[in-house]
């Protein structure tokens, strides 16, 4: 029956997107439009039957009665038209730029003529203005990013407006989706994003972020949208080298350092003293052997301590073309011997990825493209790009720890196989897709895409670090209690800590779309995306504590599924251009939960199921049901005058929730039997829900919700700068989650969309459940200014406006019937920590094109030779601080330090033919500056009592050997010290 239920709504999707899609469709997301008017220079009569052609490819058009024309579908780069009519000069205009869903206008006048076959040659002008963005977008080329200091997709975003942090315009983490050629990237069980492409590869990069048309979905906040090269004709390649040397680049001294207190406190003169001392655990015993003992601890294994020695290496290399009209390929590789700025428990931390794609045209109508990528990392460095290093995967992760080492004096400095904490993380990704596009005609296609992604994660012990010890009684040895320390109880030294992850999750998705470009002014289209997921998570702790083995776990699979389907309309007018959409989505969990929240084991006596009190029954089930939404999206654009535009852009945008909140399973059990422990539901194992190591899926999440409103001026100042001023707003409901804690950021007095479940037999075992019980409320403003001054130096400064409060509502805490009252959530709204009210990135770009300049000896010092320098500026965190003789008691009357950071690329290019060479070097953090952490309490009241004193002498001392605490005093992740890289590039 299951498998019916679910065949038969899947054929009523399919029918209802053919009903839709009959005859009509929109632009792909992964190309662009050419369209414009071809008439007489003299009279200003159309030229109908016009031939327009793009060079080098088999796309074009001809005019038609009134001299319009339109070429859709073309893959975005900068291309040549040829624009030819008999008895007229036939016009050539290079550098035509087309960027993926914009509309390339080309108005072009002909001149008659006697002489045959003269031809005009017109470098074409992008405009400043571009008359048909109906919302905030960036549009990337690779000339543009290569500039810059960026290595990383990730990085490539933080230089972007709007784009905090990886938050989008004051969204969550959570609220992004990075596609590949329109090809999701997100894995869905934790929300992650894949991110490790190769830049080497892109063609363009679309970052949109202040609402986007119906065709995408499942993103509350921001789109990303990856374009790989594709049909360039001839054979090109790229391939790079890079290295930083190796160096200390945290904050505060060498980690290992003999300076350092544990080696220069405790030398022998301390030991003696101590086995002088009477009142001394260490009285009477040898010193010298003591001493022996303590400096064996305190000397480290040389994974750990030759972490300064270490370069960091990067290795990337793509080959790409088109050998024929017919075959176009991309091959690319990339390899990156990474070395973390700390300490940690393995020596590097590889990274690799590599993509392939190739595109057959079959005939002039129909093209199958294949593209495959394999990537992934290890890691143990707590600055990973996964969502599962924070709150979003349980409790616990807000403080757990990876083996790393970021304070000199940390209890596992000396010992982090086996010590608290997560393993390092082995994550591979993988994904293919097929896609068939169909050409029906000049203004009609289709593309139907297969794709499948496979996102694994593994925190195992697959080393094998903890292994059985003899001298321990325990069966097993995972036990924190069996610990040993070294002298003074201080330094871990041997270590059976047991906490293990692993998940894996599947993404099947099938979609389709069909465009039309039904007239000169409309181009529609329709669509459908159909996903499903098949994924497993293990977590698992276990422990021997009061004399019996527990087991923290959270372990479940699922197989649920989730639909969209979405009509829209580009309509475009000389005075309007206006996008308007329609988007329908839905999910389903796809499972049966138990109907009992309060107590899903069944071991409740009044319970239905319950077999025997105080163990495991079988409870009662209840299917899970469909979540919809319907989604309305709606920009436009009013070019007021050939200078000037007006837009505006107000949509709903939904987003599914992570599967992790809805499929959740925490528990503990009493046994060493493996079959037992991975078996919540057996009736002979003492097992209650618990709530550290992750959330109890709510059966009943529903979809997430924005709405968005944004309104945006641009203006060209006298074809030398284009001035945007942006205001925006976003509504925010049925959120769930409020609180992004990580290690990094704990964010401590952000509410949480958790709430409390106690049953009537155990209040001390209880299990925690998200809801969508958040909301936010997001506004701000953007203002961007983009120089285009035709000579070498030429400017981008953005500045952001932002305000970020919410809060969250239902209950804190819920009590089965009959045992007490539910406790409420407080109403009041907050600020949220992490976002900066004022925010600004400034770009300044030196570039002189090939063969400027002057020359010695041949040599052009100047030619092909470009410095950027990119500048940040945030505001410090607000705080209340009122002084002894301050009566007032205005909150938030102080801002902290502010962050601010320079970066500096300087590149030379040489050239051998038609290889060109490229010099690379680059610095980060140009100027050593630092981020001094907040303080709080007693720490920041000495801070803001003792002003006369220098900054070193306010900032507190560190807790064990009382030194200045250069290592804590500064923000590890926000601001390194300066780094130099040195790269060498050949393009050909």
């Amino acid at each position: 029956m299951k498998g019916k239920s679910l065949s038969r709504k899947f054929f009523l999707c399919f029918l209802v997107i053919v009903l839709i899609v009959g005859g009509n469709g929109l632009r792909g997301a992964i190309t662009g439009k050419i369209a414009g008017k071809v008439y007489d220079s003299e009279s200003g009569k159309p030229l109908p039957g016009t031939n327009v052609i793009i060079v080098g490819t088999t796309l074009g058009a001809s005019t038609d009665d009134n001299g319009y024309f339109f070429i859709i579908d073309v893959p975005p780069g900068k291309y040549s038209v040829a624009i030819n009519y008999i008895g007229y000069e036939k016009v050539v205009l290079k550098d035509v730029v087309v960027s993926s869903g914009r509309t390339t206008e080309l108005n072009v006048p002909l001149k008659p003529t006697t002489v045959m076959g003269k031809e005009v040659i017109v470098t074409a002008e992008r405009p400043i203005v571009e008359k048909d963005k109906t919302a905030s977008e960036v549009i990337l080329t690779p000339e543009k990013v290569s500039q810059t200091w960026v290595r990383s997709l990730s990085e490539v975003l933080e230089i972007q407006p709007g784009i905090f942090r990886g938050h989008f315009r004051g969204g969550t983490k959570l609220e992004s989706k990075y596609m590949l050629d329109n090809v999701s990237l997100n894995s869905g069980l934790l929300s992650d994003n894949y991110q490790g492409l190769n830049l080497t590869t892109v063609q363009e990069i679309s970052v949109l972020t202040g609402g986007y048309n119906a065709e995408y979905g499942d993103a509350m906040s921001g789109i990303v949208n990856i374009i790989t090269k594709e049909g360039v004709p001839g054979i090109h390649g790229t391939f790079l080298f890079r290295v930083r040397p190796p160096g200390k680049y945290h904050w505060g001294r060498y980690m290992y350092s003999k300076k350092n207190y544990d080696w220069q406190h405790f030398d022998l003169d301390w030991w003696t003293d101590q086995t002088n001392d009477p009142n001394s655990e260490f009285y009477g015993l040898n010193p010298d052997s003591l001493f022996n003992v303590w400096r064996e601890v305190i000397t480290p294994d040389p994974d750990q301590a030759n972490y300064t020695k270490r370069a960091e290496y990067e290795t990337e290399a793509t080959i790409y073309g088109s050998p024929s009209s017919k075959l176009s390929f991309l091959l690319s590789g990339r390899y990156k011997r990474g070395v973390n700025v700390f300490p940690q428990v393995i020596p590097y931390n590889p990274e690799f990825n590599f993509q392939g794609k190739v595109s057959y045209s079959i005939t002039p109508k129909l093209k199958i493209t294949l593209n495959g990528l394999y990537g992934g990392y290890e890691s143990a460095s707590s600055s990973l790009p996964t969502n599962f290093l924070s709150i979003e995967t349980a409790q616990e992760m807000a403080w757990n720890d990876l083996p790393e080492l970021r304070d000199p004096y940390e209890w596992n400095k000396y010992c982090m196989k086996g010590a608290w904490g997560s393993r390092p993380e082995l994550r591979r990704v993988k994904q293919f897709y097929i896609r068939l596009k169909h050409i029906l005609s000049s203004s009609t296609y289709y593309n139907l895409t297969f794709s499948f992604l496979d996102d694994k994660m593994n925190r195992t012990d697959h080393y094998g670090w903890v292994k059985r010890d003899e001298d321990y009684p325990h069966q097993y040895p995972w036990s924190f209690d069996d610990d040993v320390f070294g002298p003074l109880g201080h330094y871990l030294v041997k270590a059976y800590e047991h906490w293990e992850d692993k998940w894996e999750s599947k993404v099947y998705n099938v979609k389709g779309d069909i465009s039309s470009q039904v007239n000169n002014n409309n181009l529609v289209k329709a669509g459908f995306d159909i996903k499903s997921y098949d994924f497993y998570y293990d977590h698992q702790m276990s422990a021997y504590e009061g004399g019996m083995r527990w087991n923290l776990m959270n372990v479940y699979d699922g197989k649920p599924y989730e639909v969209a389907i979405y009509a829209q309309d580009k309509i475009e007018f000389s005075g309007l251009i206006l996008n308007a959409g329609l988007r329908l989505s839905f999910f389903d969990q796809n499972r049966e939960a138990p109907k009992n929240m309060f107590d899903p084991l069944a071991y409740e006596a009044t319970t239905s199921g319950n077999i025997k009190p105080g163990y495991p029954g079988i409870p009662e089930k209840e299917r899970t049901k469909m979540q919809i939404a319907l989604a309305p999206r709606l920009g436009i654009s009013h070019p007021i005058s050939e200078n000037s535009v007006l837009h505006f852009m107000y949509g709903h945008f939904y987003q599914r929730p992570s599967w992790h909140k809805m499929f959740g399973f925490p528990y503990i059990n009493f046994t060493e039997d493996w079959d037992k422990v991975y078996d919540p539901y057996d009736t002979s194992t003492v097992t209650y829900m618990d709530q550290w190591q992750g959330y109890y899926g709510n059966p009943k999440m529903g979809y997430e919700k924005t709405i968005q409103f944004e309104i945006g001026f641009d203006q060209n100042i006298a074809d030398l700068a284009l001035l945007s001023i942006t205001g925006y707003y976003k509504d925010a409901s049925r959120q769930t989650v409020f609180r992004e804690a990580t290690l990094l950021e704990p964010r401590w007095g952000d509410a949480n969309t958790w709430t409390t479940l106690y049953n009537a037999t155990n209040q001390y075992n209880v299990a925690l459940m998200i809801s969508n019980c958040a909301y936010a409320d997001i506004r701000g403003v953007e203002l961007r200014l983009d120089t285009r001054f035709r000579f070498p130096l030429n400017f981008s400064l953005n500045y952001d406006l932002s305000y970020v409060s919410g809060g969250v509502v239902g209950y804190e805490s819920m009590y089965e019937f009959g045992l007490g009252v539910n406790q409420p959530k407080g109403y009041g709204m907050v600020k949220k920590d992490w976002n900066s009210n004022h925010k600004f990135k400034g770009i300044m770009n030196l570039s002189f094109e090939k063969g400027y300049g002057f020359s010695i000896l041949g040599f052009k010092p100047l030619s092909d030779f470009n410095m950027n320098l990119y500048y940040e500026y945030w505001s410090g965190q607000q705080y209340t601080y009122h002084g002894p003789d301050d009566p007032s008691t205005e909150p938030n009357n102080k801002r902290w330090f502010p962050h601010m950071r320079t970066n500096l690329k300087v590149s030379k290019g040489i050239y051998a033919g038609n290889v060109r060479f490229e010099l690379v070097c680059e610095v980060r953090n140009l100027f050593n500056n630092y981020d001094v952490n907040m303080l709080w309490w007693d720490d920041l009241v000495y801070f803001e009592e003792n002003k006369d004193k220098p900054l070193h002498e306010r900032l507190p001392k560190h807790w064990w050997s009382g030194e200045p605490n250069k290592w804590g005093w500064y923000n590890m992740w926000t601001n390194h010290p300066r780094q130099i890289y040195f790269q060498l590039q050949v393009d050909f």
